[in-house]
């Protein structure tokens, strides 16, 4: 067996993905994606307690939608959460710009106003039949419908102000001139050469089409082909047996599999909370079933492992196995993929990729059936074991299903 492992180990095929690993974290792209996203972080926690808040005063304590309290409340829900895809645009270009040593903070407001300019542009609306006119945005553009688009624009803004700056199209100030201020001249040409290329494109495609037609509609059309086909029940089965292939070779599967799901996965917890606070159904989303990879002890539901490794008679597994289990309780796996190891471990793959295969099945179903109740808070954070299924559905029996699926795993 060692001999096999040590051979896996030093294969091409086992060298090659690494350096695919290795590509992908250098990649300035790929890890300002990630970055950029995971600096949201305290926002959308700050919107799941208010979900939750929200959830259960209007179950247990008869909080009315209508009420003052409840509106005040979803205030904060809607400029947390709510305004994710305004933030993500900053966060990107910032992060991205300085990944390059340009002014993260010019490069974040570039963003924001080309995807005001893009994604909400100003309208003039009446509120009383036409008697009178005022300006006004779409709150709702602001959201998850413009991740998408927000992400994109803040890569591509970014690039196209270091292609100015290469080029040197800025306007010269004397040495004397404060470092703000020459910031702030610096990035007038960049910015406004920014501006003219999204709103450009914008524009132009809008009068094309008649309005028909926008950049952001485009851009999620576009996308949607390839989402489609691995969004779905089938595809989510798929990627994760891609994002524990990974995990078994070395590379932390579950970071870079949901670096490419993030923003359909934050979209559709979103699409969920705002049918609840309107007091509509919920819907199913297949990449909902992603969180079947990780729920009983972190990827490859490894918790049972744990667990039955503390009986076991091999005391180097009995020792491995209470290291590891309060990382484990806190579904975090780490401590269990590089102790057993799991990591290049032929045997122990099987169930490693089983587990969570057949509890993503399994939960397709009880979803179809109505046996568990569809997610509907936001939870990006470890939380310990069957703590998460109950705070993102708020419903015991999505606790019920995790206890079930213990000893199936």
């Amino acid at each position: 067996m060692d001999n096999f492992v040590n051979k896996l180990a030093e294969s091409k095929f086992i060298k090659g993905l690494e350096n695919i690993s290795d590509k992908l974290s250098d990649s300035p792209t790929f890890s300002t994606i990630s970055q950029g996203m995971g600096a949201t972080m305290g926002l959308i926690m700050i919107g799941a307690i208010i979900q939750i808040t929200l959830a259960l005063g209007t179950t247990f304590f008869g909080l009315s939608p209508q009420g003052q309290f409840y509106i005040r409340l979803y205030a904060i829900y809607q400029m947390t959460m709510g305004s994710m895809g305004l933030f993500m645009t900053f966060n990107i270009a910032y992060t991205h710009a300085r990944k390059f040593k340009l002014n993260g903070v010019q490069a974040g407001f570039t963003a924001i106003v080309c995807y005001f300019l893009v994604v909400a542009p100003i309208q003039s609306v009446s509120a009383d039949g036409g008697a009178s006119f005022f300006n006004a945005i779409s709150i709702d553009a602001l959201g998850t419908t413009g991740m998408f688009v927000g992400l994109i624009l803040g890569i591509v803004s970014v690039n196209i102000s270091r292609f100015v700056i290469k080029k040197n199209w800025v306007i010269k100030m004397p040495d004397v001139v404060p470092e703000g201020i020459l910031n702030s001249f610096n990035s007038i040409i960049p910015a406004l050469i920014n501006i003219i290329f999204w709103y450009g494109i914008s524009t132009a495609l809008s009068i094309a089409t008649n309005g028909a037609l926008t950049l952001p509609i485009l851009i999620m059309y576009v996308l949607s082909i390839p989402l489609n086909i691995f969004i779905s029940t089938p595809g989510m089965i798929v990627i994760i047996f891609i994002a524990q292939l990974f995990w078994f070779f070395g590379i932390h599967g579950s970071g870079v599999v949901f670096t490419v799901l993030m923003v359909p996965y934050i979209s559709a917890f979103t699409t969920n909370a705002m049918a609840a606070a309107a007091g509509q159904p919920l819907v199913y989303n297949a990449v909902f079933l992603f969180g079947a990879n990780g729920f009983l002890g972190g990827a490859g539901n490894t918790l049972p492992l744990l667990v039955m490794g503390l009986k076991s008679k091999s005391k180097t597994i009995k020792t491995i196995s209470k290291a590891a289990l309060p990382a484990g309780l806190f579904n975090i796996n780490e401590p269990t993929v590089f102790g057993f190891p799991i990591m290049y471990n032929p045997i122990l793959l099987i169930p490693f990729i089983l587990a969570p295969v057949v509890c993503a099945i399994l939960m397709a179903l009880a979803l179809h059936f109505e046996l568990m109740a569809l997610p509907q808070v936001l939870l990006l954070t470890t939380l310990p074991v069957f703590l998460g299924n109950f705070m993102s559905s708020l419903d015991i029996r999505n606790v019920i299903f995790a206890v079930l699926m213990f000893p199936v795993c």
